[in-house]
């Protein structure tokens, strides 16, 4: 029985960063009796390398209304595509790390899910990778003002309260153990000091976990993937969130945004904390029982530890004004550069199509008087 490999994040725990690795290295999988396919399926502000996607994408109405708790259009054919590439190879992996919330947002996915692999006989593992919860709050907060949000830090973490985000590690591994098994679930932590592998990347630790190291046949791109905002960039973002209008509008200044000073490299260490004095290790305490039952009941270290690294007690980021008044100002007149030169093309296109109608005008003034003329 072929087995599939069903990649669940969490988000970011270097989800990019694997998905692009997977796609740029599938001749060299398919030499291990790996597939990982392509099955076409694209979606919008979706990443073309998240080929799971199919299995929680919601069904999308004539009308263009999503209905999160049906499954999309894709679901049952993209099943079938993968139970005929069992045919072939051992091994599928699908990955979408939209499957760790959106799978809540569907009743009976997980239940639904296994008895429709059983159907096309297909065995499943699930690979999860946990990153301690005050630094996974922190990159995914800096994430949603990427995508929209205009709140602050502690204002996101209010929202939590209304809209919880399923950070109780032991509760969600519960719930798939009890319905697939302990054995199916492979659990990794995002943390550098426990990744496995010669090179100790996250890369080695995926490739690990399939009995495989780089030195069969991998290539890794020295690239940055999915680069996290920090300092005025952050900020600049989440204050032109706040403007009126869509998302799609507001492009048209996020666009001249400053880069980041530099890359969010894998498991860097910021230099500050959003945390207020205090708070980080009072947040993180609503997680140390289920954290530590991971780790022994599902892990096997009697230690109780799950996460290996200190938690450090780091300074709130302080915002430049002076730097972020410079910035801005930047960034609008580069702005209203750009829509002049937009304008000024627009007033050249007019004009010339003006003397274009004039010219065919007078030409036909001219035909017309000479057929007069005959």
């Amino acid at each position: 029985m072929a087995t599939l490999y069903l990649h669940i994040g969490i988000p970011k725990t270097g989800t990019t960063a694997l998905q692009n690795f997977m796609a740029q290295n599938q001749e060299a999988l398919q030499q291990h009796g790996i597939c990982y396919p392509d099955f076409g399926y694209r979606y919008p502000r979706i990443g073309v390398y998240r080929n799971g996607h199919f299995l929680i994408a919601p069904y999308v109405t004539e009308d263009q209304k999503k209905l999160n708790d049906r499954p999309g259009s894709e679901y049952e054919e993209g099943l079938d595509k993968t139970a005929e590439l069992a045919k072939e190879y051992d091994k599928i992996i699908l990955t979408d790390e939209a499957l760790w919330k959106g799978s809540q947002n569907r009743p009976g996915f997980w239940p639904q899910l296994k008895e429709d692999l059983a159907k096309r006989g297909l065995d499943l593992r699930i690979i999860v990778y946990f990153r301690r919860q005050d630094l996974w709050i922190q990159s995914f907060w800096a994430q949603k003002i990427k995508t929209g949000s205009g709140l602050t830090f502690h204002e996101y973490i209010a929202s939590m309260k209304e809209n919880p985000y399923p950070m109780d590690y032991y509760e969600y591994m519960n719930m798939l153990s009890g319905i697939f098994g302990k054995e199916a679930l492979i659990i990794r932590i995002y943390e550098k000091g426990q990744y496995r592998g010669k090179e100790k990347t996250l890369v080695s630790d995926f490739l690990d976990i399939f009995g495989l190291s780089l030195d069969d046949g991998f290539t890794v791109e020295e690239k940055i993937y999915n680069t996290t905002l920090t300092g005025n960039p952050l900020e600049m973002r989440r204050l032109i969130n706040t403007l009126p209008g869509s998302r799609d509008q507001r492009q048209i200044l996020t666009h001249h945004v400053p880069k980041p000073p530099r890359p969010d490299t894998e498991n860097s260490t910021e230099s500050f904390s959003w945390f207020r004095p205090q708070e980080q290790r009072a947040y993180l305490e609503q997680f140390a029982e289920s954290n530590s039952k991971v780790a022994r009941e599902y892990l096997g270290r009697d230690d109780g530890i799950l996460f290996y690294d200190e938690i450090e007690e780091l300074p709130q980021p302080v915002i430049d004004d002076s730097a972020l008044l410079r910035d801005t100002i930047c960034l609008y007149g580069k702005v209203i550069l750009e829509q002049q030169e937009t304008i000024n093309k627009l007033k050249k296109e007019i004009k010339d199509l003006r003397e274009d109608v004039l010219w065919f005008r007078l030409k036909r003034k001219v035909r017309h008087l000479m057929d007069k003329d005959n």
